[in-house]
């Protein structure tokens, strides 16, 4: 069976079992630090994750630590399941494909903003107003710290991105000026 096919399934799973116990949110949080702190280092935990000489429970104590805190019953038991499967070497894309159907079943829309410095609050709330009130949504807002665009931000929406920023400007300037120059 194809990962996909799995990790859908998987996640399915899980977010349903979540949904009957009322710890959904608990849990895709959860999942938000697993995935984040694997993304570090994707190359040794995939390594430890498929090597059959580690056992099922230091694999489980490796997730349990890349979640970063007591680990809710509901997910310490899945992740059992899952290594007892022999299928802890496609939790990435069980956890990535959890948090696009928990974002679909909440109605949450992840935007990433990138800035030149930490934005303040109120530009913040500014930002996430927007995009609420386009896309008749809720808003789970991911804040990126990118000096190079010298100013302004970046908005990226699913597959739409907004460049606001000086940076992306002055190469719409640099574009501009020599197709205006080529004529």
């Amino acid at each position: 069976m194809d990962n996909g096919k799995i990790s859908v399934r998987y996640a399915r799973a899980l977010l349903s079992t979540a949904i009957e116990q009322h710890c959904e949110t608990e849990v895709y949080q959860q999942l938000v630090s697993l995935t984040s702190n694997y993304g570090l280092a994707i190359q040794q935990f995939n390594e430890a994750l498929s090597n059959p000489m580690i056992d099922s429970q230091k694999k489980i104590a490796l997730l349990n630590a890349a979640i970063g805190e007591p680990v809710h019953p509901c997910l310490a038991h899945f992740l059992e399941f899952v290594t007892e499967k022999k299928r802890e070497s496609r939790i990435l894309l069980i956890a990535l494909k959890y948090q696009e159907m928990y974002r679909e079943e909440k109605r949450l829309l992840r935007a990433d903003v990138t800035t030149a410095i930490e934005p303040d609050e109120k530009a913040l709330e500014n930002i996430r107003n927007y995009v609420q009130q386009t896309f008749h949504c809720d808003t789970e807002l991911h804040v990126k710290i990118d000096p190079t665009i010298i100013g302004g931000f970046i908005l990226d929406i699913e597959h739409d991105r907004m460049d606001a920023s000086i940076k992306g400007r002055l190469e719409k300037l640099k574009v501009d000026n020599g197709k205006w120059n080529n004529n």
